[in-house]
């Protein structure tokens, strides 16, 4: 497809960071007789410290560890230098540096501060939303890496050497810590001693972040197959899109970028793109694979996900925005600048409730689930309003629909309840398109949609734990380079 309006000169790109390296050298010599580094404050209060703590979530939600992960689920290509690697499955210890200290330091650790300095004043609210991100950011860790630091993680000065926690152990603490979470902020104790506005995913609203924490229970429940537990949470989670956890961005580069768009459009344009990638060619009607019919119209979401010649000459994440594309604010791609992401949200709740009615043997609640989604999709969904007229359509299904030859199982291939599990699974890897669930689900569920290995025959189960962790925590559980298709503890039973 052609991008809908091509992108203006990249004069202007390269002025603008001429700009930003000028003032970046300037700023040095205005402190160069500062004795304090105005960087590195004193103390804080804990509500300042939770908008940072946020903001670092987001480098780690959106970064380094999502563009791997949907490298190696096939929603992307890595298509130069270091990412023609990841391509080919060749990744190495040093690749999670950044992130794991910005997961442990700049997360877990700030979250565990918020915690101690606001039930040192009552600040039960506070506590219970740190104690969500605190779990947020544990449960991706363990699924990533397996055993990690867990009970003595955050606290330096104690344990600077922190032992690995099971994985199990690890999950079992985590849901543990999110019910302790639901009942702080439930009890409303410190709603108006704080600036709610330093909250910048939900301004401080407890029912929000209550119903986030029971989708994140959901999800955690879905990664140790406890599916009973995982629908009965999420019945509780987030039930429409106003709950939605999103990451805000903007337009301004080095500060509110869309994290997607500031590596794929500025400091790494044609390291990643999605030629040949198997997501892509779900959504394309003239691809093979395509995963439209009679009652399935997927022409809006693929050009909402993925426009052809933008960063590079091939197709690519679509990064459409109004200020740098001149597009109109309807056409902003899902991976523009300033366009929100998800982070936890009602599309991913709501296939939770449909996977795990099927898991527990409902299959006629199954569809019920899976058919309410679609009518979201079908009023035009998370896709941008402007990209509906080029197609969209998700009319209900009925169960005949996966019966043998029926519109969803035309190859007769699999039994019903399984054309209608691999629909629900695949709406899901659709979905959750550059989200780290996405990577997650194709592990956990034994890659039952089939998505086919970049090289090889599986697909990477784990990531390598990093080198600073090897190199300074004796701790550290060591992994051989084979070790990157071995399962971890939670993701060996059957799915």
């Amino acid at each position: 497809m052609k991008p809908l309006i091509q992108r203006r000169s990249s004069i202007c790109k390269i002025l603008f960071l001429s700009f930003i390296f000028f003032v970046a050298g300037s700023c040095k010599k205005i402190t160069d007789d500062l004795n304090i580094s105005p960087n590195s404050p004193i103390d804080s209060p804990p509500d300042l410290l939770l908008s940072g703590a946020q903001t670092t979530s987001i480098l780690v939600y959106e970064g380094n560890l999502a563009r791997i992960g949907g490298i190696f689920a096939n929603t992307f290509t890595g298509s130069d230098r270091q990412y023609v690697l990841f391509e080919n499955y060749l990744s190495t210890a040093p690749d999670y540096d950044d992130t794991w200290d910005n997961l442990y330091q700049g997360v877990i650790a700030q979250a565990k501060i918020i915690q101690n300095k606001s039930a040192a004043v009552n600040n039960r609210v506070l506590v219970g939303i740190a104690q969500v991100m605190q779990a947020q950011a544990f449960g991706l860790a363990a699924d990533l890496w397996g055993d990690i630091p867990f009970t003595e993680a955050g606290n330096a000065e104690l344990y600077p050497q922190p032992a690995f926690d099971p994985q199990l152990d690890v999950y079992a603490g985590i849901q543990l810590m999110l019910d302790s979470a639901i009942n702080n902020l439930a009890s409303g104790v410190g709603q108006t001693a704080w600036n709610n506005s330093k909250d910048i995913f939900y301004g401080g609203n407890t029912a929000k972040w209550i119903a986030a924490a029971h989708t994140l229970k959901a999800r955690f429940y879905l990664h140790t197959k406890n599916y009973a537990l995982a629908l009965s949470e999420a019945q509780q989670g987030i039930q429409d899109v106003s709950g939605n956890m999103m990451a805000p961005h903007g337009s301004t580069f080095g500060a509110d970028f869309n994290v997607y768009y500031d590596f794929l459009t500025y400091n790494r344009p044609g390291y990643m793109t999605a030629d040949g990638a198997y997501l892509p060619s779900l959504l394309d009607s003239s691809s093979p694979n395509y995963r439209g019919n009679s009652k399935t119209d997927e022409t809006a979401r693929f050009n909402y996900l993925f426009q052809e010649g933008l960063n590079t000459g091939g197709l690519d994440p679509n990064v459409l925005c109004d200020f740098d594309w001149g597009v109109p604010t309807e056409e902003t791609g899902f991976f523009g600048a300033n366009n929100p992401f998800p982070l936890i949200t009602y599309e991913e709740n709501q296939l939770i409730i449909a996977e795990t009615q099927m898991k527990t043997g409902n299959a006629a609640n199954a569809l019920a689930a899976l058919n309410a989604f679609r009518a979201y999709l079908n009023s035009g969904g998370y896709i941008r309003s402007g990209y509906i007229a080029l197609g969209l359509n998700y009319d209900p299904y009925v169960l005949s629909d996966f019966s043998a030859g029926g519109i969803a199982n035309a190859a007769g291939l699999l039994s019903q309840n399984d054309a209608l599990l691999k629909e629900i699974l695949e709406e899901r890897y659709v979905t959750l398109a550059g989200q780290m669930e996405q990577f997650n689900d194709l592990r956990r569920t034994k890659n039952f949609i089939g998505v086919p290995p970049k090289t090889g025959s599986q697909i990477p189960q784990r990531y390598f734990y990093p080198q600073n962790e090897i190199n300074s925590n004796a701790n550290t559980p060591q992994l051989g380079s084979a070790d990157l298709f071995v399962a971890t503890p939670v993701n060996t039973s059957a799915y």
